[in-house]
């Protein structure tokens, strides 16, 4: 898998921002380290980043700042790329032509939701604004960006916004059915686990804890 190029393109050239963002994920990483967090929990939080960048590259790049592309998409009306009402794809869209844009979206957010109690204290009722929120947020800060660059560089679509919610939700499920299971067999078979497998059981016993005891 090759690396996200997060591109913001002027007329004559490009810039690729991806080793600013390992450089500021590399900072934020030895902060935490200097603050005493564990190893495992560096790992975790150094898995969920690189997923947060890959998703950010697909979300949000590449930027089209000046030249010929962002001319042309200046002179397109703006209200054409902006959907409110659920489940519309346009004049002559359908489901099953939206199908695969809705499918990704959805596996978009999957590692989210199973990956963010990893690196905070989430409680399944969290979740239920976290969902929204990742959602609507993400939509928004497209919709910021567009504003800026004098063009809709994305459509702001209610589906992909209603699809990033349901990603995270299942993400979330698969990550409760996970804990359970890990919580089980580590019980089971008397292990008691240090280092990352000791983490992993710490997070999955206070989730169950904390969600439904």
């Amino acid at each position: 898998m090759s690396l996200p190029e997060m591109l913001v393109v002027f007329s004559d050239f490009a810039i690729n921002i991806w080793p600013f963002a390992i450089g500021i994920l590399f900072i934020v990483l030895l902060i935490l380290w200097r603050r005493k967090y564990s190893a495992s929990y560096l790992i975790c939080f150094l898995a969920f980043s690189i997923y947060l960048l890959f998703a950010l590259d697909k979300v949000f790049f590449p930027l089209h700042i000046s030249g010929g592309y962002a001319d042309a998409m200046r002179a397109q009306p703006f209200i054409n790329s902006i959907n409110l009402i659920p489940f519309y794809f346009g004049p002559f869209g359908t489901l099953r032509s939206a199908f695969s844009t809705l499918l990704l979206n959805v596996v978009l957010t999957i590692p989210f939701g199973f990956g963010v109690s990893f690196v905070a204290r989430v409680r399944a009722r969290d979740v239920l604004w976290l969902a929204p929120g990742l959602g609507f947020g993400i939509e928004i800060a497209q919709l910021v960006i567009s504003l800026l660059l004098g063009y809709a560089y994305r459509v702001i679509d209610i589906n992909d916004v209603l699809m990033n919610m349901l990603g995270v939700l299942i993400g979330y499920g698969i990550f409760s059915i996970f804990a359970w299971l890990y919580l089980a067999m580590m019980q089971r078979l008397a292990i008691k686990g240090g280092g990352l497998a000791g983490y992993v059981y710490e997070v999955a016993s206070r989730t169950w804890t904390n969600d439904y005891n």
